[in-house]
């Protein structure tokens, strides 16, 4: 008897022409989105990353007031705040649109400016450097006039004080700006997560700084902010809407499994087709892969809220959406921020992949020395990947001791 009569054939299914058939169309039908899209994506990546590793003293004078402005919103001075943060964003709009401040900067006596220009070697005067200036000189007398708590006069002063020093260093007695920035990141991480995180981050960022990779880490480091804040605002509705709606929960439940089953390469496929080569298909790709953790942990936190006060919020007759903002998140803010974590390090991790197709970075590094065999560079590369997600990891593992719920705990004992 011939064995082939009984041979059973499974007709192929072209999925692969069906999916390239479904590229093309998308990427014919909406390439303005797109193109907008991508252009949004590297801005604010290009952006992020020149803060870090070539800061501008514009860009400092922003970050200071920035800071100063967050601790007035957290002492409720809001409409003073708002205002003057107004009035700069019209100035440095009609600044870029039509000059409006270099006028005024003009019209003003040239004493004024002479004294500084002379001070840092400039031949004229920057106008976004004088508005940022007045924005922080504004911020610190709002803060002196408003609020009479000491930690807030503490914060205005050290700041201004911090501000002073690293103009002075770089602009002035030209110190490298990776050995200002470093030391403010670790100050950062000691005002979050205490000084063995700051120790550890001080002396982690001097050692990349020694390996000369400064810059492809804070590329990388703005690439993973970037991705992990897209993730983290379409994830966090998302998780909200499950942990509201059953039926969502059980749709998007194998939808997730399926994003976090799927092989982390093959999501560079699509992102490549549609975005081309560089650090916008990086970023894509590595928001889908990283997001599933998000929205999972996301609804987990909710729904683990104690509904008894909900309830309670209920009975005082709060709106579904007031009980959301002032219970559950506060609540709830621990795993969400687990959640959070999750996310960065799958970003991490997804950047060095994202290295293959031109995302730069230290992604970049580790794919030169796998590529050519070069062992010193692709170690280089990968220990400054571990340092960034050592500081990455404790300084949101850290937040969570500035929710209500670990505030109401620390009183309590």
């Amino acid at each position: 008897m011939n064995p082939t009569l009984f041979a059973i054939t499974v007709p192929r299914v072209p999925v692969g022409t069906a999916f390239d058939s479904a590229i093309e169309w998308l990427r014919t039908n909406l390439q303005p989105v797109f193109a907008f899209i991508g252009m949004i994506i590297e801005a604010c990546v290009e952006s992020l990353s020149d803060l870090f590793s070539a800061t501008s003293a514009t860009q400092f004078t922003l970050v200071a007031a920035a800071i100063v402005a967050g601790g007035l919103l957290a002492r409720g001075v809001h409409r003073p705040v708002y205002i003057a943060v107004g009035v700069w964003a019209v100035l440095y709009i009609a600044e870029l649109a039509g000059g409006v401040a270099a006028a005024i900067i003009s019209s003003l006596p040239a004493p004024l400016f002479l004294w500084a220009m002379n001070l840092f070697g400039s031949e004229y005067v920057y106008p976004p450097l004088v508005l940022a200036l007045v924005l922080f000189a504004a911020l610190v007398a709002i803060g002196a006039a408003k609020v009479r708590d000491r930690r807030q006069w503490a914060l205005s002063g050290g700041t201004a004080a911090i501000l002073l020093f690293v103009l002075v260093a770089h602009f002035i007695a030209d110190v490298q700006l990776s050995l200002l920035v470093a030391p403010l990141l670790s100050i950062l991480a000691l005002v979050v997560a205490g000084w063995r995180v700051s120790l550890f981050s001080l002396l982690g960022f001097l050692l990349i700084i020694s390996m000369d990779k400064w810059d492809n880490a804070m590329s990388s480091l703005a690439l993973i902010l970037v991705a992990t804040a897209v993730a983290v605002v379409i994830s966090l509705p998302i998780g909200v809407l499950a942990a509201y709606n059953n039926r969502v929960s059980a749709v998007l439940k194998p939808l997730l499994d399926f994003m976090q089953t799927l092989p982390a390469f093959v999501y560079l496929l699509p992102a490549i087709a549609f975005f081309s080569i560089g650090a916008v298909p990086g970023v894509i790709a590595t928001v889908i892969f990283a997001m599933p953790p998000g929205v999972r942990l996301t609804e987990l936190g909710i729904r683990q809220v104690d509904k008894e006060l909900v309830e309670a919020g209920e009975a005082f007759g709060a709106p579904d959406l007031q009980i959301l903002r002032r219970i559950q998140l506060p609540l709830a803010l621990a795993t969400i921020m687990a959640g959070i974590n999750q996310v960065i390090m799958l970003s991490l991790s997804m950047v060095v992949i994202a290295g293959m197709v031109g995302a730069g970075g230290l992604g970049n590094d580790v794919y030169i020395g796998i590529a050519q065999g070069n062992v010193p560079v692709g170690f280089e590369g990968g220990v400054a990947v571990v340092i960034l997600a050592i500081f990455l990891d404790r300084l949101t593992g850290a937040v969570t001791r500035f929710s209500p719920a670990a505030r109401a705990q620390r009183t309590a004992a």
